[in-house]
């Protein structure tokens, strides 16, 4: 509302500008005026509004609601449309700005501690859509674009970014990348689908969607090994709507939470269903995208089919809530009755989003039944904009960092 008035105020002034020479240029200074109004308007949206007291560690904690033995800090704001985050073990963060989704604008951030809060500055600019982030087992940074993987060396000065993986579709309704690591130094990268539920294919009855089922799929998650000097990949597992969210267990296998359809098989929409899914991904398995959703729920435009050929989830999470990050929380400096969780931000704009969870597992390795609620609090507060978590990350201290891509911030969650 402020900006639509000062907007209206700016506009009715150029009215008021007498007819002479000088007029362009006073004319050009309110049109830089009535832009900036816009732009400071436009930041006041982007993590400013955290209203903040006393202190989480050495930055502002923020009075969102977090489980016992935990603090929430705003460590920085301002910074884009952070997603990927990767602390570094000097004490520095990494962040990437995915920029504008029409352009290659992107940037990565390096955050350098100050007292009370973290400066930001661009090392990489010009990126396509960045997002994923990770250390390498060749202890190098890497960084995801939209269609390629690179590898930074932040050892130069001004740091290099050097390309491994190209080619990667980048277009379609999920062109952004997350890749992790395996205990094999393999790297397993997310190709996500390149619609909701393959609807701009040919749909008679009993067709098969052309994306999940080709040689080189989308809606797949793809491992690439080292082979005589070069990064050459295969599909690992298929049906996976969009794999924002990977993370490997301690015993070694690889989860995925899953960015399950928009709407359901007859076309509606709900907000309890189709749920989002946390999935064990075992290779050469296919998990359903687009046929089955949930426990098995057919969608009849694929009929006649059967669901019991697909891999079911292990859990099924809120439906819609879009989980974007996970990490294992097993650092010794988490609080017993959280250590082992698999740590997951729920991104989504609905109700069951803006939320980070821990998932619990048993000493079988399984997930327990329900997952805990480690922050939330944002969609019930006007003193806060909604939450928006997008990546997490667990750095040497056992402190948990969470971008938030619609605020512009950066959180840490600090085990107290």
């Amino acid at each position: 509302m402020r900006s639509t008035v000062r907007q209206s105020a700016l506009l009715a002034c150029f009215d008021c500008v007498p007819a002479t020479r000088h007029r362009p240029f006073l004319l050009l200074a309110l049109a830089i005026a009535l832009v900036s109004a816009s732009a400071g308007d436009a930041l006041a949206t982007r993590g400013s509004r955290y209203i903040t007291s006393g202190l989480c560690g050495s930055v502002p904690a923020v009075a969102l609601r977090v489980a016992k033995g935990f603090c929430v800090g705003l460590a920085a704001t301002g910074l884009g449309l952070p997603r990927g985050v990767l602390p570094l073990a000097d004490g520095r963060v990494l962040v990437t700005d995915l920029g504008r989704w029409d352009a290659a604008t992107g940037r990565l951030l390096i955050l350098i501690p100050k007292p009370g809060s973290y400066e930001s500055r661009p090392i990489l600019k010009g990126l396509d859509r960045p997002h994923g982030l990770q250390t390498g087992p060749d202890g190098q940074v890497y960084l995801a674009e939209a269609g390629r993987i690179l590898r930074v060396n932040l050892e130069r000065s001004p740091p290099t970014a050097t390309p491994v993986i190209t080619g990667l579709p980048n277009g379609g309704r999920h062109p952004l990348k997350q890749f992790v690591f395996g205990p094999d130094g393999a790297i397993y990268v997310n190709v996500g689908a390149s619609t909701d539920h393959c609807e701009d294919a040919p749909s008679p009855r009993g067709m098969h969607c052309p994306e999940a089922e080709r040689e080189a799929p989308g809606a797949a998650i793809w491992r690439y090994a080292l082979a005589n000097g070069k990064w050459v990949g295969a599909p690992f597992a298929r049906g996976l709507r969009n794999a924002m969210a990977l993370a490997f267990a301690p015993d070694g296998s690889l989860w995925q939470a899953e960015n399950s359809r928009d709407t359901l098989p007859d076309g509606g929409d709900s907000e309890t269903l189709p749920h989002d899914e946390l999935n064990r991904i075992r290779p050469g398995a296919h998990y359903g995208w687009p046929y089955c959703t949930d426990m098995g729920l057919l969608d009849p435009r694929f009929a006649p089919g059967d669901c019991k050929r697909f891999a079911k989830p292990e859990r099924l999470l809120p439906a819609h809530s879009a989980p974007l990050g996970m990490a294992f929380y097993t650092h010794a400096a988490a609080p017993n009755a959280w250590r082992g969780s698999l740590v997951i931000g729920l991104h989504g704009y609905r109700r069951q989003g803006h939320r980070i969870i821990a998932w619990p597992f048993d000493t079988s390795g399984r997930p327990a039944r329900q997952f805990r609620v480690l922050v939330d609090g944002w969609q019930t507060s006007a003193r806060h904009p909604l939450g928006a978590p997008t990546d997490i990350k667990v750095d040497t201290l056992g402190r948990l960092w969470v971008t938030e891509d619609r605020n512009g911030t950066l959180l840490v969650i600090r085990p107290e």
